[in-house]
């Protein structure tokens, strides 16, 4: 288990990197135009970047090393935020900048990396407990270091800022130097387009997998579109500073923290996991109904909190799901496929969020979202409420 501890401390150091990166992006470029455009345009450039390296590089993630794949993608993220200091330094402070860095840091794969990485670490009856520790902790981290990234960049100045982020990214690319990963026999004559059939055919053999993945791409479009607009709606409708957005923004993950807990510790026979998932979107489609009539920072923040308890019991069940289906050989790739299906809506949903938020407002936006995915996660739950004992949704 010494594998998994640095596996989880890592990615809890690569947390607080991208997420306090992705805060002081985002914070300079609204304090600087104080628009929602420009917020929807950060959003669906980093989406952009994101989609971009997973459909391209996401067949050859097995190809190489998953250690290898997660240090390229801190060193990448590491000489970004340094470039962009030097600018800063230079006097160079453009908001085209901003936009160049928000997409660079995004064009990585570290996440489905650390995902495939972690069956070579545990055995399979660990899956879901390690999935839930790792899953909680990171959310942990996220909670900590949005109300600390708040704080610090009111007191820091952004060269400072810059120079804390670097430092970040490069201790952890140092860190996962001493991960020690099994050697896997790999296919390394295989094209790009027979890389991405094998990671599409597991969809075609396991329709659960291609079931979820749609519904969750549908969801995600409404996701995007609030994310998109969350420090508006805290500036704007609540009149909170960039600490109070801190204080909104972590208390997601402060309730994913309580709900990593229970679905680690909660048995769950495999005729039910598919509702309770199910379950649990709808919750937080319920979540953006209260936001669209939230007045008060506390009452967004206990909306938020009651949120991110529900989401583990998708997360962590569908991250566990990946890992029992799909062979271990094609598992990178699979995720990466697992990705483009759940962020295809994403830019959708940012230029849906930004032109309805400037037309009908912030809360009319979060309500639409929360009608949107209500009747979405509604509609699979009475789905598999009927067909819970049919063949796909055997976990073999």
């Amino acid at each position: 288990m010494k594998g998994v501890k640095l596996l989880y401390y890592n990615q809890l150091l690569s947390v607080f990197a991208s997420t306090f990166g992705t805060f002081l992006l985002s914070w300079i470029l609204y304090e600087e135009t104080g628009s929602k455009l420009a917020m929807g345009t950060l959003w669906l450039v980093s989406i952009s970047g994101q989609m971009i390296v997973q459909f391209i590089a996401g067949p050859y993630i097995d190809r190489f090393k998953r250690t290898s794949v997660m240090r390229g993608s801190e060193a990448l993220r590491a000489f970004v935020y340094l470039l962009l200091l030097l600018f800063i330094t230079a006097g160079f402070n453009e908001e085209a900048l901003l936009y160049a860095a928000a997409f660079f840091t995004s064009i990585t794969a570290y996440d489905p990396a650390a995902a495939a990485l972690v069956p070579k670490l545990v055995h399979k009856e660990e899956l879901v407990k390690v999935n839930a520790g790792i899953s909680g902790g990171v959310q942990l981290m996220r909670f900590l270091t949005l109300p600390a990234a708040g704080f610090l960049v009111s007191v820091l100045n952004e060269k400072s800022s810059l120079i804390l982020i670097v430092c970040a990214f490069s201790i952890s690319f140092i860190m996962i130097g001493f991960l020690l990963e099994k050697h896997t026999e790999i296919d390394d004559k295989a094209t790009w387009i027979k890389k991405f059939k094998e990671g599409t055919l597991v969809y075609r053999k396991h329709k659960i997998l291609l079931f979820l993945g749609g519904l969750v791409s549908i969801t995600s479009f409404g996701v995007f579109a609030a994310q998109t607009m969350y420090i508006p709606f805290v500036s704007e409708v609540l009149g909170g500073s960039s600490y109070e957005y801190g204080l909104f923004a972590a208390s997601f993950p402060l309730g994913y923290i309580a709900g990593s807990f229970a679905a680690s510790r909660i048995k769950v026979k495999d005729t039910s996991i598919y509702q309770i998932m199910m379950l649990a979107l709808f919750i937080g489609g319920s979540t953006y109904l209260a936001l669209g009539a939230a007045k008060t920072l506390a009452a967004a923040m206990v909306i938020e909190i009651a949120a991110g308890a529900a989401m583990p019991f998708w997360n962590v069940y569908s991250t566990t799901l990946y890992q029992r289906l799909v062979p271990q050989s094609i598992l990178g790739q699979v995720f990466s496929v697992r990705f483009l299906m759940t962020k295809a809506a994403a830019p959708l949903g940012i230029v849906y969020g930004t032109v309805c938020a400037a037309q009908f407002g912030i809360q009319f936006l979060f309500l639409s979202i929360g009608a949107i995915i209500c009747t979405v996660s509604g509609g699979g739950l009475l789905f598999f409420a009927f067909r819970r004992r049919s063949s796909v949704f055997q976990l073999k």
